[in-house]
């Protein structure tokens, strides 16, 4: 998503482009805060930027060895990570002359690679039959019953601070919350203000009208919320 067209069509709707608000920043980079420090991080929650990625757990930092707590790939992390969608062995099928031999990742079909998939498929039997995970915050995870071996990772983060992560075709929705989100910041913090003096005269921001934002923002994201899907995948397509 384009952010700079976002930012010139907020202007545009409220006519900001001609006045000086008692802002020590420029109107364009104030839209820009609010967009990167509330509209951003809200909209996330619903349109989640997936990252995934395949690691060696011998590689990954270890927080507490004991309670198998490991950190996040740093990959993964460029953005505050949310929650973890998935965590699993990244285990594909390979059609070949012994047959479907389902094989860990960097394993080939030759005759070394049927004898790695055959001690790499002790070494899951040796470990708990279905493994899981707990998400502990600040990018720890606790893994429970993965063995130590290549370990894929999905997890939902918040979006780049930039939007450009954000799909195009989420262009409309984003632009429902980031107005009310400025109609807000403008209430709130001109509210004390009745007119601005400009070159061209004394003009009436009317910020009353904007005291109703923050009953619309409560309202635009309870009305998301009940027709968001359970399945994170594909939350995205209700817009």
């Amino acid at each position: 998503m384009n952010i700079s067209r976002a930012v010139s069509q907020i202007l545009l709707m409220h006519g900001l482009n001609q006045i000086t608000l008692p802002f020590k920043s420029k109107i364009e980079n104030i839209v820009y805060e609010v967009f990167k420090t509330i509209t951003i991080p809200e909209y996330s929650q619903f349109v989640p930027l997936n990252r995934e990625g395949t690691y060696n757990l011998a590689s990954m930092k270890v927080v507490d060895k004991r309670a198998n707590i490991y950190l996040l790939p740093e990959e993964l992390t460029p953005t505050p990570v949310m929650w973890v969608v998935d965590v699993k062995l990244p285990i594909s099928v390979n059609r070949g002359m012994y047959g479907d031999i389902a094989t860990p990742f960097g394993v080939s079909r030759s005759i070394q690679g049927v004898l790695a998939h055959q001690a790499y498929m002790m070494l899951i039997g040796a470990a708990r039959s279905e493994p899981t995970f707990e998400y502990l915050n600040e990018n720890k995870i606790r893994l429970y019953g993965f063995p130590k071996t290549w370990i894929s990772f999905e997890v939902a983060s918040e979006h780049d601070e930039n939007a450009e992560s954000i799909p195009a075709t989420c262009y409309d929705s984003f632009m429902q919350l980031a107005t009310l989100d400025f109609r807000s910041f403008l209430y709130h913090n001109l509210k004390l203000y009745s007119d601005i003096s400009t070159l061209f005269g004394t003009i009436n921001l009317k910020i009353d009208e904007f005291q109703g934002a923050d009953a619309d923002r409560t309202a635009l994201l309870e009305s998301w919320r009940d027709s968001w899907h359970v399945d994170q995948a594909t939350a995205w397509k209700w817009f």
